[in-house]
């Protein structure tokens, strides 16, 4: 399908099911989604999806939203808004023979804390101070579609160390063999943790930042169900790789969550280990990418700085970065 068709097919599905006419603009990403500007200006992201987001996680997404505003959680959420019929999706016939499913999302104004230049002190304790916010509000929050595996999973981050043979040099794929085996190490002392509803991916794209403080997460695609303590952990891993001061920004993120959330000793003890986690299936994800697309500009920009922190964590050792974080 054409860019032309797809937009005229867009168009009429919006007009149908939510009265709404106006331009559209392709965002970027890996996802196919749409900017939606009507005629009073209002903006929309549309997002359309097939059967790898199956309809019982996108009823979780809309649960949760749901869920936190009611919980008290102050800050903006990308709610979905339901058609004329008071369904939260809609069938849309992009190819022959093929269904697409369709919901439209609230668009949140702010900046992404990923285009700031300089992220403060402040701004991260504050951030970390809304993670903690989020999960309290979330901590009572069941669905049965939340209890699933998916690639950016860190509680099943060994489901990709067979990734590791496609780094051709030798001494990254050393890194990572190390990296998955002090995972295989401490993965079993996530069973003596608190489990919940994360969001799983509250790295810098998908926080935003208005008047220098956080004012809301977006793209919820990756929650799930998982050890609490990881939702810190995998902020953490993206917020350390923007600043060469890492320990320093671990400590902040920290401090800021227990501000609203205290964290036990074991939970702090497991940070470390879930941060290289999650750096190595970055890696192990990017080149994998590699195999099936070497050109696509949106799934390798982090790799260079994914390897140089899996290499100073190495450095710095499990003992130093568990006393840093005891320190917050």
């Amino acid at each position: 399908m054409t860019e032309r068709d797809l937009y005229e097919t867009v168009r009429a599905s919006l007009a149908a099911n939510y009265g709404i006419e106006g331009n559209l603009e392709r965002l970027p990403g890996e996802n196919l989604n749409l900017l939606v500007t009507d005629t009073r200006n209002i903006k929309y992201v549309l997002k359309i999806v097939d059967e790898h987001m199956p309809p019982p996680v996108v009823a979780m997404e809309h649960a949760a939203m749901e869920h936190a505003v009611k919980a008290g959680f102050s800050l903006h959420l990308p709610r979905i808004i339901e058609t004329r019929q008071g369904a939260i999706e809609t069938g849309i016939q992009l190819h022959k023979n093929v269904l697409n499913r369709a919901r439209l999302i609230e668009f949140l104004d702010g900046t992404g804390m990923s285009d700031l230049t300089d992220i403060s002190d402040n701004l991260l304790l504050d951030l970390g101070k809304t993670l903690a916010e989020f999960d309290q509000a979330m901590r009572d929050f069941e669905h049965p579609a939340a209890h699933r595996n998916h690639r950016w999973n860190l509680a099943q981050a060994e489901q990709h160390e067979s990734k590791v043979s496609l780094v051709e040099d030798l001494a990254k794929r050393q890194l990572l063999a190390w990296a998955f085996a002090l995972w295989q190490e401490s993965k079993p002392r996530l069973t003596a943790l608190p489990w919940q509803f994360i969001h799983g991916d509250a790295h810098d794209e998908n926080v935003l930042v208005e008047a220098g403080r956080v004012s809301g997460l977006i793209d919820f695609g990756d929650c799930c169900f998982n050890p609490t303590v990881c939702e810190l952990a995998i902020c953490m891993t993206y917020l350390m790789m923007r600043r060469d001061d890492s320990l320093h920004v671990a400590r902040l993120l920290t401090e800021g969550y227990q501000r609203l959330r205290s964290l036990s000793v074991a939970e702090l003890d497991m940070v470390y280990p879930l941060v290289c986690a999650r750096l190595a299936v970055s890696v192990c994800v990017a080149n994998k990418r590699k195999t099936i697309d070497p050109d696509n500009p949106n799934w390798f920009g982090g790799e260079g700085a994914a390897w140089r922190m899996l290499g100073q964590l190495q450095g710095i050792g499990p003992k130093p970065f568990g006393l840093a974080l005891r320190a917050a």
